[in-house]
């Protein structure tokens, strides 16, 4: 099933970053989805200039460098929000306030002219895969060989998986596995299954004092219009992802980030809609951090069709 390299030791280690906008997750992994010790959080001016962007990459790198780990290091893997080359390492984004000063930049040249890296890689992945893949192989989608992952915040990441990793051509799949473009009545995935998307839902309901956190507190406490936007979201939710889920032929779908925390709200019309299981992730803020990591605890990390 998997591409593990057999001449892999269990000593190696892996610095994996998990970058958002306003924070940069970390930790070493060991391979089998062992995170050592407890991840680190550093906040990051991700509107800031170049400089001090990657500087705070930098200095994350440097204090994992200075730790006990290092001599069983076998490399550097981030998962990245895109648009983003994730082969050549260069930062795509442009037009929102989250790494705009890096676009353009290669990554990994930069990194490697502030730290002594020698011949260690420097890998990169979408963060909505990163996380699909660490709760495929060592989460929620350990028992399924055919997934679909979906990241619900910002805005709406995805992941097609076979046998934990991810594939970006047919039947069933959307062009690079990126539902966030896809059209649902007219409009972006993107802006319907997203943090703003649920936002708009709830203004529509004329809920216009609360944010979708302070939404989902009302919705279990028992307001009634609150919990019918949750609801009509997991409807819609299933509607637009069972047919992905019946061309590509998924055995369950994998329902992460920050909204999944009220799947206990849109959960129950979400499976009603989908013909196969949908699955909270298991790991946590650890999901991305594996699935990050096993760029270099397995073979072929390249995209390839199912």
């Amino acid at each position: 099933m998997c591409a593990h390299d057999a001449k892999l030791s269990l000593s190696a280690r892996v610095i994996a970053l998990d970058v958002g906008g306003t924070s940069v997750k970390s930790a070493w992994v060991a391979p089998g989805g062992r995170v050592i010790g407890e991840p680190a959080i550093t906040p990051i001016d991700s509107s800031g200039e170049s400089e001090g962007i990657l500087g705070t990459f930098a200095q994350i790198l440097s204090t994992h460098l200075g730790q006990a780990q290092t001599s069983n290091a076998i490399g550097v893997a981030l998962g990245f929000p895109g648009p983003f080359d994730y082969g050549a390492g260069i930062c795509l984004i442009e037009g929102v306030e989250k790494y705009g000063a890096i676009y353009g930049v290669n990554m990994r040249d930069a990194l490697r002219a502030k730290l002594d890296l020698g011949d260690l890689p420097i890998l990169f992945r979408n963060d909505a895969e990163a996380a699909a893949v660490g709760e495929a192989r060592y989460g929620a989608g350990s028992n399924y060989r055919r997934l679909i992952g979906v990241t619900l915040g910002t805005g709406c990441g995805s992941a097609f998986l076979v046998d934990g990793m991810p594939v970006t051509s047919g039947p069933g799949v959307p062009p690079n596995g990126w539902l966030y473009p896809v059209l649902f009545r007219g409009m972006r995935a993107d802006d319907v299954f997203s943090r703003r998307g649920l936002a708009a839902r709830l203004r529509a309901a004329s809920i216009t004092e609360l944010k979708v956190k302070e939404a989902m507190g009302a919705a279990r406490a028992g307001d009634v219009t609150a919990r019918q936007v949750f609801e009509a979201f997991g409807a819609d939710l299933g509607t637009f992802l069972n047919s992905f889920a019946v061309a590509f032929a998924a055995e369950a779908v994998l329902v992460l980030g920050r909204i999944a925390s009220a799947i206990d709200l849109f959960g129950p019309p979400l499976r009603q809609a989908l013909c196969v299981p949908a699955l909270p992730g298991e790991r946590g803020p650890a999901a991305a951090l594996l699935g990050a990591a096993d760029l270099l605890f397995f073979h072929s990390p390249d995209r390839r069709s199912s």
